[in-house]
């Protein structure tokens, strides 16, 4: 019996990477899962891996920047699977570009997503909390972007620093309904959205990154998922309105900018671009639908 047995969580995001992980590991503690995501073939996998964990599963396809999708999908969840214990807002994008580029588009997609999609989710999944009368446990996925900024990144340090101080706010407020809310902040972990950033394994970013990294390493999602279990667990009962930094001690040892195009990591990462633009031309009809 693990330490949420019988709870119910929803997560965004669920389809891969950070997401995944969470719903594999809050499984294996004892939770049936809602796994959200806009991508239904990515949930349809990790739902299957729920189930193999012994829990039940229940695939939402859902468009966090949609107040209809939102409130449709936690209302399935509930539907489905009975109760809402735990909710993480985990679903998020990129969208780089300098200030003299950026396009209006692709700032709003990021604030749609980041930002509006974790209120809106917060706000849905609260409700439902409040009214079951039981509180609950809510995540949200900040960045480690929410301290650090860079050139072309900015936009996405915005909304996630925007997360980190909602969170604060929901924090005083959701207390006297019994309902934590906290935030993490993840370095550079291996998902899909962070690719350019971790590299590929064995190749010229990741070994840069791992030697400059003090923990000698990336992340993983399963170190984020480990962190969620501890706050959605019996242990967090008295932390709410808290930002948790996990990035292996990265935020102190930032590299460089790759400005030699010959540098093998500037090759390397020109390859993870055209990859990152397939992946977004696939999923980026979906989230136009709002």
């Amino acid at each position: 019996m693990g330490s949420i047995d019988g709870q119910v969580a929803f997560i965004t995001g669920a389809g891969s990477g950070i997401g995944r992980g969470i719903a594999e590991r809050l499984a294996h503690e004892g939770a049936d899962i809602a796994v959200s995501d806009i991508d239904v073939r990515g949930a349809q996998e990790t739902a299957e891996r729920v189930r193999a964990a012994g829990r039940r599963a229940h695939v939402v396809q859902t468009n966090v920047a949609s107040e209809r999708s939102v409130n449709e999908a936690i209302a399935s969840a509930v539907d489905a699977l009975g109760r809402l214990d735990i909710t993480v807002a985990n679903a998020g994008i990129a969208r780089g570009g300098t200030i003299l580029d950026m396009t209006v588009k692709d700032w709003q997609d990021q604030v749609d997503v980041n930002l509006t999609g974790v209120f809106l989710t917060v706000q849905a999944a609260a409700k439902r909390m409040v009214d079951f009368g039981r509180g609950g446990r809510i995540v949200c996925m900040a960045s480690l972007a929410a301290e650090l900024v860079g050139q072309m990144s900015w936009g996405y340090s915005a909304t996630k620093a925007g997360v980190r101080m909602m969170v604060r706010g929901w924090g005083q407020e959701l207390g006297k309904f019994g309902i934590t809310v906290n935030a993490i902040g993840p370095g550079i972990i291996e998902t899909p959205l962070a690719q350019m950033l971790a590299g590929r394994e064995d190749g010229p970013i990741r070994k840069s990154v791992e030697q400059i990294t003090p923990a000698g390493r990336v992340g993983r999602p399963s170190d984020i998922a480990g962190l969620v279990a501890f706050l959605v667990g019996p242990d967090a009962e008295f932390m709410t309105g808290s930002y948790i930094i996990m990035d292996g001690g990265l935020r102190d040892a930032r590299a460089g900018m790759l400005d030699d195009p010959s540098d093998p990591r500037a090759v390397e990462a020109m390859e993870l671009i055209v990859e990152e633009g397939q992946r977004r031309a696939r999923l980026q009809p979906l989230i136009d639908e709002r």
